[in-house]
């Protein structure tokens, strides 16, 4: 019994030939696909180190009294009705306990606004004809934060409950 294969040659050849053109197809898309998911974690890490070092300079501003006290008498590093300060100027007049009096190196570029008080009632338990009688204020603390090498950019508004002397809002 001769058996002839005339209409089958090359049948298999192509079929392979389009099962490679598939996979590799597959495989160019997935490396186009990590590509870009590379791109998008490296894209939210930078978002995250801005975020993180605009809350750095947030927890300077709150742990220090001085800081909203010379806000409100214009005075040192908020003289002259200053509208803002640099990461380096709010450092320099307000240094964390403990920390150098060197400005830590940061890749952002970081402002801080002037506070604003939005709200001021006298505390309770004080009368409200006293002219001495303490002030529960909120203060609206901004602060912008730049990546000066990704483009990242912040703006973290905190809000802050004091209770200041009176007039002091």
């Amino acid at each position: 019994m001769i058996r002839t294969y005339s209409r089958q040659q090359g049948a298999t050849l192509l079929v392979v030939l389009i099962m490679l053109v598939m996979v590799t197809l597959f495989v160019v898309s997935m490396i186009q696909l990590s590509g870009t998911n590379a791109s998008v974690v490296g894209n939210m890490q930078a978002q995250r180190m801005v975020e993180t070092e605009a809350a750095q300079a947030v927890e300077i501003a709150t742990n220090k009294y001085n800081f909203f006290n010379d806000v409100i008498n214009n005075q040192n590093a908020w003289a002259s009705n200053k509208t803002s300060l640099t990461l380096a100027e709010m450092w320099a007049a307000y240094p964390p306990t403990g920390a150098s009096t060197t400005t830590p190196a940061m890749q952002s570029t970081i402002t801080v606004s002037r506070p604003q008080c939005i709200y001021s009632t006298t505390a309770t338990g004080y009368s409200a004809l006293s002219n001495v009688s303490p002030q529960d204020t909120a203060w609206d603390l901004q602060v912008n934060a730049a990546d000066n090498f990704t483009g990242a950019v912040t703006e973290i508004h905190q809000g802050v409950r004091m209770r200041l002397p009176s007039g002091s809002c």
